[in-house]
C-alpha cells in the first residue's frame, strides 16, 4: 500500500496544479461566450485549437516518453534531456520558418484566411510548449511534483491575468478614457491613442486573436522559470542516442496523433459536415459540454503525470505486475466515483459553468454528456493498460492500436454526423475509447501480463455507471437530491469491497 500513498500524494500534487489550471481555464469559457459574437466565433476558437493540438503532438515528437525509457535504460537522464531538448529546439527554429514564409496559406488551408498571424502565434506556442515539455519531464522524473507545480501556476496565472486583461480591463479603460480628461500629466493627443488601443483590442476580431495571444504569452513564461532544468543542456547533443530515442518515439508520434483525432477530429468534421450556416454554432456547443467532464479529464491527466514516471521506474521490480494491477484497481475507483458525482451534481454544474441557457438548456448536449464521461473513463483505463508497449519497447504495436480507435472515430463521423450531427460524434468516442480498452487488454496480456482484477473492475464500472442512468432514464421526475444519496452508496460499497480484498491478502 505504500506505493499507491506515494502515487496518490504524487497525483494530487499534481492534480491540484493541473486542475485548478484547467479549472480557472474553463471558468474563462463563460468570459468568452459572453463577450465573442455569439457560439460561432468560440467554434472558431475551438477549430483552431483543434488544429493546435495535433500540431503539439508532431513537435513533441514523442520525446517525452522516450525521455523516461532511455533514462531508466541509460542511467544518464542528463544527457538523454539535453540530445532531446536540442533536437526540438533546431526543429522549432524550422516551424517558426515555415509559418512566417507560408502564414496565408497555412491560415487559408485551416478556413480563416483573414488571420495569417495566427499560423506565427501558434508556432511559437508549440515550438515553447514541446521543449518545456521535457522540462516538466525531467521534474517528474526527478520527483519534484512541487517545483511542476510552482511553474504551472506561473504560466496559469500569466494567462488568466492577460485574458482578463484583455476581456475586462480593455474594455473599461476604452470607456474610462473616453469619458475622462487626460490624468497624469499625459498629452491629450497621446490619451486618445491610448483609448483607441484600448478600444481596439475590445472588438470581437480582436478579441479572438487576444485569446491567442495570452496562449502565447503564458507558453513562453515558462521558458525563464526552467533556467535550472536547462543547466543541463551542457552536455551537448548525442546525435547516436537521438536517434535511438526517435526510433522508440516515433510511434509514439502516431499513437499521439491518433488519440488527438479520437479526442478533437469530431469538431474538424463536424466543421465540414455539417450546413456551414449551423456548423460553427454546433460545434460551440458540443465543446461547451464537452467541457463537462471537466473534473474526470483533469484527474485521469494529472494521474498520468505521477504514473507514467512512476511505472517506468517500478518496471525492474519483481512484483512490478501486481503493482499494475493494484494501481489499475484503485484508478477505477476513483474514476468511477467521479463519473458518478458528475452525473449526479449535472443539474447544477451545467448552469454554474455554461452560464448561457443557450447551451446548458439544450436538450442535445445534456443528452451527450453519459456518453461523453464514459468516454473520459475508458481513456483512462487505457492510459493504464498501455503502459505494456512502452516497457516492452513495443511502440509500433501500440501505434497500430490507437489507429484502429482513429479509424473507428473517421469512419463513425463521416458516417453518422451528416444525420444525426454532434450527439453522433458522442457514441463514436466511446466506441473508439471502448476498442483502445479492448485491444489494450489483449495485446498487454500477451506481451506483459499483469493480473488485472477484471471482474471486480468491471462490476465496479457497472455500479458506477448503471444506477444513475437508470434512475434518470425510468424515473425522470424523481426529485434531483435523492440522486445525492447514490454517491454515498458508492462510496460505502467500495469500503467494503476493499475490506473484502486486505482480508483475502491476509492485511488487517
Amino acid at each position: 500500500m505504500g506505493v499507491i500513498r506515494k502515487l496518490a500524494s504524487q497525483t494530487a500534487v499534481y492534480g491540484l496544479s493541473t486542475m485548478l489550471g484547467r479549472f480557472l481555464n474553463f471558468l474563462l469559457i463563460p468570459l468568452y461566450l459572453s463577450k465573442l459574437g455569439g457560439s460561432a466565433d468560440y467554434g472558431m476558437v475551438s477549430v483552431l485549437f483543434t488544429y493546435s493540438s495535433f500540431l503539439a503532438i508532431v513537435f513533441a515528437a514523442g520525446l517525452e516518453t522516450a525521455f523516461f525509457q532511455f533514462s531508466r535504460l541509460s542511467k544518464e537522464p542528463e544527457k538523454v534531456l539535453s540530445s532531446a531538448v536540442c533536437f526540438l529546439f533546431f526543429s522549432g527554429v524550422i516551424a517558426l520558418i515555415v509559418s512566417q514564409c507560408f502564414a496565408k496559406q497555412i491560415m487559408a488551408f485551416i478556413g480563416y484566411p483573414n488571420y495569417p498571424q495566427f499560423a506565427q502565434y501558434f508556432a511559437i506556442i508549440l515550438a515553447a510548449d514541446a521543449i518545456t515539455s521535457l522540462g516538466f519531464a525531467w521534474l517528474r522524473q526527478q520527483e519534484k511534483p512541487w517545483a511542476f507545480a510552482w511553474i504551472r501556476y506561473s504560466n496559469i496565472g500569466v494567462n488568466i491575468g492577460a485574458n482578463l486583461f484583455f476581456f475586462l480591463g480593455c474594455p473599461f479603460l476604452a470607456t474610462f478614457i473616453g469619458n475622462t480628461e487626460p490624468i497624469m500629466g499625459i498629452h491629450t493627443e497621446t490619451w486618445q491613442k491610448l483609448g483607441l488601443w484600448f478600444a481596439k483590442q475590445s472588438e470581437t476580431a480582436q478579441m479572438i486573436e487576444n485569446i491567442f495571444i495570452s496562449n502565447l504569452l503564458a507558453s513562453l513564461i515558462v521558458l525563464p522559470l526552467m533556467a535550472k532544468i536547462w543547466r543541463n543542456l551542457k552536455w551537448g547533443f548525442d546525435a547516436l542516442l537521438t536517434k535511438k530515442m526517435l526510433v522508440y518515439s516515433l510511434p509514439l508520434v502516431l499513437v499521439g496523433l491518433a488519440g488527438m483525432v479520437n479526442e478533437t477530429l469530431d469538431r474538424i468534421l463536424l466543421k465540414e459536415l455539417l450546413p456551414s450556416n449551423t456548423a460553427d454554432a454546433d460545434i460551440g456547443i458540443y465543446s461547451a459540454f464537452y467541457k463537462l467532464s471537466l473534473v474526470l479529464t483533469l484527474f485521469i491527466q494529472a494521474f498520468r503525470f505521477a504514473a507514467e514516471p512512476f511505472f517506468f521506474g517500478k518496471a525492474a521490480d519483481q512484483d512490478a505486475p501486481q503493482t499494475y494491477a493494484l494501481v489499475m484497481r484503485y484508478f477505477v475507483y476513483v474514476t468511477g466515483g467521479i463519473y458518478l458525482l458528475t452525473l449526479v451534481c449535472l443539474p447544477w454544474l451545467a448552469p454554474l459553468l455554461l452560464r448561457k441557457s443557450l447551451y446548458y438548456n439544450d436538450v442535445r448536449g445534456l443528452s451527450i454528456v453519459p456518453i461523453l464521461l464514459a468516454a473520459n473513463l475508458c481513456l483512462g483505463i487505457y492510459y493504464n493498460l498501455s503502459i505494456w508497449y512502452k516497457l516492452t519497447g513495443k511502440t509500433r504495436i501500440g501505434s497500430l492500436i490507437a489507429i484502429t480507435g482513429a479509424s473507428i472515430t473517421i469512419f463513425g463521423n463521416l458516417v453518422f454526423i451528416p444525420q444525426y450531427g454532434f450527439i453522433a460524434s458522442a457514441y463514436v468516442t466511446l466506441a473508439a475509447y471502448g476498442s483502445l480498452v479492448i485491444l489494450g487488454y489483449l495485446f498487454g496480456q500477451r506481451y506483459y501480463p499483469v493480473p488485472y482484477q477484471t471482474k471486480l473492475i468491471l462490476g465496479v464500472l457497472g455500479m458506477a455507471i448503471v444506477p444513475v442512468l437508470l434512475l434518470h432514464y425510468l424515473l425522470p421526475d424523481l426529485p434531483k437530491m435523492f440522486f445525492l444519496l447514490l454517491p454515498l452508496f458508492y462510496t460505502m460499497t467500495i469500503v467494503y469491497i476493499e475490506k473484502l480484498q486486505q482480508k483475502k491478502n491476509g492485511i488487517h
